[in-house]
């Protein structure tokens, strides 16, 4: 009981650092309405782009939306002149782990444009309050949807921060304790058999709520689907889904880096197996989060890149130490011989995010930070954008992979992920046109959650 008090102490304080260092940034006080006009805005459910929109935003959500000359503005509104700029939802990190971290810098999510995140796995009582913070307007960050403990077998080493779900029972109860506990969804790991993942779903679709997590290495991502998977986290696919079984069983229980690096030099993209595993994706209208920031920091070279990382002196300056000095996991560690293996093994699964988009896979965007370099919070977000459409995304696709998709997979499409009459103001306004080049994300004049607008300039800069 003791060290459960001092655990519970220390996650406390972990939720006042992290808001301690987060107050409210915004630019000015909110107005009753807020008038944007003269944009272009990027329309991510038609793809088509309206100019010399008017978009009237009366306190945290949007009211209309149209051509000058159709809206009426409001008299006593505060007006933002953006001619010659282009306007985009609030994009969403699907994949971001925060609450291990006191001290993160959530502004770094705003700066870069990241209206939203969703952390799928951390300590319940940093996020539930953490989120209260954030939602009150007491810490300055992004909106936050989260899993809590994630649900895990009998595994060899014991992920930290896991609930044991080793029976279908305990599984159940498991679900419905974080549902109490007010999760928005539910995630699964490496090491749950399929009994338990069965009741896992049953029990989390029963009171509506999603089920996302790693494909069990005992099964195939094709039977994950089949029982109900909404969505999957990864590109991870077991070796028994398109090998000889004896072949898969050597390696599918290998550790990370040099499982993945075999499976992907012998997986064969045209084969039919592979197209039938992309089909039914597709036909389930499963989500899938391919995170390729964290697989091109592991397989393709990125850790090293990431150290030197200029923006790294965004972080504070402890954090920074502390997670260069940090000795790399056995899990990522990759052979020598393999390094080219595993760097070709990157690009196939590029290749096969592209294929899963021209099927009609619903692609979500996330990074599986925070990390330096490009899993930095926001930066990472933005690098992901531009793997996804150097995997053959179109910029609309890799709009909506980060906006309305994302917001789809979080069960919020009614709130978030477009622009809107009725949603929420989350917006980011641009200098640059993204559908030209998806790298235009970036080049950012002004950022708006729920109606309160940020200057990234000034988030960035108190960050130094």
């Amino acid at each position: 009981m003791r060290i459960q008090l001092i655990a519970l102490s220390l996650c406390l304080a972990a939720t006042a650092v992290v808001v301690g260092q987060n107050r409210s940034t915004a630019t000015q006080e909110k107005a009753a309405s807020v008038v944007i006009t003269g944009a272009t805005l990027i329309d991510v459910r038609t793809g088509e782009a309206l100019k010399d929109s008017v978009i009237v935003i009366e306190g945290e959500r949007i009211k209309q939306v149209g051509k000058a000359g159709e809206v009426s503005i409001p008299p006593s509104a505060q007006l933002i002149d953006a001619r010659g700029k282009w306007i985009i939802p609030g994009l969403t990190d699907m994949h971001s782990h925060i609450s291990n971290t006191p001290g993160l810098p959530l502004k770094l999510y705003l700066a870069n444009g990241v209206t939203t995140i969703r952390d799928p796995g951390g300590n319940l009582t940093v996020l539930r309050l953490l989120r209260e913070q954030l939602d009150a307007g007491k810490a300055t960050g992004p909106r936050l949807f989260f899993a809590g403990p994630i649900l895990d077998g009998n595994p060899p080493v014991w992920p930290a921060g896991s609930i044991l779900a080793d029976s279908p029972e305990r599984a159940a109860s498991a679900v419905n304790f974080l549902i109490d506990q007010g999760v928005d969804f539910v995630k699964v790991y490496n090491n749950i058999s399929e009994p338990v993942l069965k009741v896992i779903i049953h029990t989390a679709h029963q009171r509506g709520i999603p089920v996302i997590g790693h494909v069990p290495r005992s099964i195939t991502m094709t039977r994950a689907v089949e029982l109900g998977m909404d969505c999957l986290e990864h590109i991870r696919i077991t070796g028994r889904e398109m090998l000889p079984l004896e072949e898969a069983n050597k390696i599918d229980f290998l550790p990370l880096g040099r499982r993945e690096t075999l499976l992907w030099q012998r997986f064969d993209l045209e084969s039919a197996e592979m197209k039938k595993l992309v089909a039914l994706l597709a036909e389930k209208k499963t989500f899938l989060d391919p995170t390729l920031t964290v697989d091109e920091n592991t397989f393709a070279g990125g850790y090293e890149a990431n150290v030197k990382d200029p923006n790294n002196r965004f972080l504070p300056r402890e954090m920074f130490e502390q997670w260069a000095r940090a000795p790399r996991a056995e899990l990522y560690n990759i052979p020598a011989e393999l390094k080219g293996v595993a760097v070709a093994g990157f690009k196939k699964r590029q290749q096969f995010v592209g294929m899963l988009n021209r099927a009609g896979v619903r692609i979500i965007a996330g990074t599986d930070g925070a990390g330096l370099g490009a899993l930095l919070p926001g930066f990472g977000l933005q690098h992901e954008l531009e793997l996804l459409a150097a995997s053959g995304l179109k910029p609309i696709d890799v709009l909506r992979a980060a906006t309305i998709t994302a917001a789809r997979a979080l069960k919020r499409e009614r709130e978030l992920g477009s622009i809107e009459a009725g949603k929420f103001a989350d917006l980011v306004i641009l200098n640059a046109d993204p559908l030209a080049e998806i790298g235009n994300t970036k080049k950012i004049h002004l950022v708006m959650k729920g109606g309160q607008i940020h200057d990234p300039a000034a988030l960035l800069g108190q960050q130094q």
